[in-house]
């Protein structure tokens, strides 16, 4: 009975513990279930932001991806893709910032009107905002975005200023990723480029130093740009190179010229030479460094770029003082900027051109040691190659101050065929326009050299009836200064044709200097392409010219002059013609001879009409005539055989 009591009493509690552990079951099944609901609830709502940030990130890299091509600009544009990702600016995922603010960036680098639409929708502000807060990725990708838009002009440039980019990309300087550094230096030097309030506003923001340290800093492609964005501060005044040259810049960046980086060498020799261009203290602070002889090796490299700077840096430093030029000179300068200039072509040889130039102007001494090192010769073939005006115009420059020194310096000039190129350039150009820079240069080396040669032969190719007025009156009165005082030279000159020519021109020029006869007989052969030289030959009859050919036929006899006056022939002619037999000279019955007094009469007659004009009483042509008697009959029978020809054929 007791087990049985016991058996009664596990069953009733069996069945009390039972409805127990059923309610627990059922509550942790709806526990879990409730998870799982929750869960997956959760779950949807993270795949919807999930694809909605993954698809912000896709459109923005896609649209980066899009603008990195120029083709794709314009349709961009269209679909007004810059107010669709201004928001994305300000987004919570860094990577969609950095994709937002890269596109923004390549956007604005191709078009100038995307960069003012950007100004316009205050995209700079956002961007400033969360500059100094985000990481280095988005610290790049909108210093870049500020660079691709100052570098269009000043205003764009002037905007970014206007809201506040210059100090927070200071800021950038002091980053420790030499990367964001580099973009910051990179977006500085293209707003202190453009003027010298944007480079001013640069420096006010502390940045030279700044830029200095990164010159220091062991990243190569760090120092090029830190060294570009000091050149680019320091051309403007002698104020902003001051500022450049008192952060030590100088002793920091002639330190690596000697590195075998091209692109690193390039901007060095480019900052130095905006730094000494501005004045004789700036240049000599840059010669003070020792660097003449890095910048010679420069001036051999192998990248055409590094030798143009460095041929720039020597044109900069010989243009203050004779000095330096002659610091120049003595480092063997010379020799590597002729080089330069021969082996280089169109614009890159303006500087060496200059360079010479310049050390030319200073001394007689400084122009011959440019003679020496053979650069007239070279300066020829940059006239027979270049098409180009101004290039054209700094090599007749640079010849003229070559020239202007001496006889000497003159004759080694003319001896290299200079002046017929020079006449050619002035013929060419003496219609298009007389005021152009080519022209002037042209004309006054052409006086430089013409007033100091002594060999009338070297000035006898230029001596033409079409040679431009400009220069014939300064070649006749050159002639009329040597002449007078050597017979050897009058007797060439006539030999060379030269005397005839000038007697053409004097028709052309000076007609009043012309026998009246001669101008009678000249007047119907005036073509009308002489027709314009009328007013100017009038205003000239007393001029320099005038008197300059009145010198000359006075070195000369009166009947040699006539001889080689145009229309002389002509003049016999009608002479002759005008000749009348008066028949009271009888031949003799046998015919075969003829009464001597009438034949001394006929030829006393015929020498009357050759000698149309009576001699002048001019003391200086007496005298000049007394010393050709013994030689005027040699130098017409020997001397004058293509006028003699001329003449002929006319008379024929």
């Amino acid at each position: 009975m007791q087990v049985d009591n016991q058996k009664v009493r596990n069953i009733k509690q069996e069945n009390l513990i039972k409805p127990r552990n059923l309610k627990k079951i059922e509550n942790s099944t709806n526990a879990k279930n409730s998870l799982i609901t929750q869960t997956y609830s959760q779950r949807s709502v993270m795949n919807v932001f999930e694809k909605y940030q993954h698809d912000r990130l896709t459109f923005v890299q896609a649209v980066a991806d899009l603008a990195s091509r120029e083709t794709n600009i314009q349709a961009l544009q269209s679909v007004d893709v810059i107010t669709l990702l201004k928001p994305l600016l300000l987004d919570s995922v860094p990577g969609v910032q950095q994709a937002a603010a890269l596109a923004l960036g390549r956007l604005a680098n191709y078009s100038q009107e995307m960069a003012y639409i950007m100004v316009n929708n205050d995209i700079l502000p956002q961007l400033i905002y969360s500059l100094s807060e985000k990481n280095h990725f988005y610290k790049k990708a909108s210093c870049f975005l500020i660079r691709a838009i100052s570098k269009h002009n000043s205003e764009l440039a002037t905007a970014v200023t206007n809201s506040g980019a210059v100090n927070a990309l200071v800021s950038c300087l002091e980053d420790f990723d030499p990367s964001v550094k580099e973009a910051a230096a990179w977006a500085i030097g293209y707003i202190a480029r453009h003027n010298e309030e944007l480079a001013q506003v640069v420096v006010d923001a502390g940045s030279i130093p700044l830029l200095v340290l990164c010159v220091q800093e062991p990243e190569i492609s760090l120092k090029r740009i830190a060294i570009s964005a000091l050149a680019d501060i320091a051309k403007h005044s002698p104020e902003m190179a001051q500022a450049v040259v008192d952060a030590d810049t100088i002793h920091f960046i002639t330190m690596y010229i000697t590195q075998l980086d091209n692109k690193l060498q390039r901007q060095i020799c480019s900052c130095l030479a905006h730094i000494a261009k501005h004045n004789i203290d700036l240049a000599e602070s840059v010669v003070d460094m020792d660097i003449l002889p890095n910048i010679f090796i420069c001036m051999k490299s192998p990248d055409p770029y590094v030798r143009k700077n460095a041929s720039s840096l020597i044109c900069e430093l010989t243009k203050h003082s004779p000095d330096l030029a002659q610091l120049i000179v003595n480092s063997g300068g010379i020799v590597p900027i002729v080089e330069y200039l021969k082996d280089s072509t169109g614009n890159s040889r303006m500087p060496a051109l200059m360079a010479l130039g310049y050390i030319s102007a200073f001394s007689e001494t400084l122009a011959m040691s440019v003679i020496l090192a053979k650069a007239v010769p070279v300066l020829a073939v940059v006239l027979d190659e270049e098409v180009e005006e101004h290039l054209l115009a700094a090599c007749s420059w640079t010849i003229g101050q070559i020239s202007r020194h001496s006889p000497d310096h003159a004759k080694i000039v003319a001896d290299n065929g200079i002046l017929i190129k020079l006449l050619y350039i002035i013929k060419a150009t003496i219609n298009e326009n007389t005021n152009s820079d080519l022209f002037i240069k042209t004309k006054r080396a052409m006086k430089a050299i013409i007033l100091k040669i002594l060999n009338i032969e070297l000035l006898d190719p230029l001596l033409e009836v079409d040679t431009p007025y400009c220069v014939l009156k300064h070649l006749v009165a050159q002639y009329a200064k040597l002449l007078p005082y050597d017979i050897a030279s009058r007797r060439a000159f006539v030999i060379s044709s030269g005397l005839a020519k000038i007697q053409q021109i004097a028709m052309k020029y000076a007609p009043q200097l012309i026998s009246a006869d001669l101008a009678a007989s000249n007047k119907s052969k005036v073509n009308e392409e002489d027709n314009h030289y009328a007013d100017e030959a009038s205003s000239t009859n007393n001029s320099k010219l005038a008197e300059a050919i009145r010198t000359i036929n006075s070195c000369y006899p009166e009947e040699i002059v006539h001889y080689y006056s145009p229309g002389y022939s002509t003049l016999l002619l009608e002479k002759i013609n005008n000749f009348k037999y008066d028949g009271s000279h009888k031949e003799e019955s046998n015919g075969d001879t003829i009464d001597n007094s009438n034949s001394s009469g006929l030829q006393t007659e015929l020498q009357t009409s050759s000698n149309d004009s009576p001699n002048t009483d001019n003391t200086e042509a007496e005298e000049n005539v007394q010393e050709e008697n013994s030689s005027s009959q040699d130098v017409l029978n020997s001397g004058s055989d293509e006028n003699i020809n001329n003449n002929s054929d006319e008379l024929t």
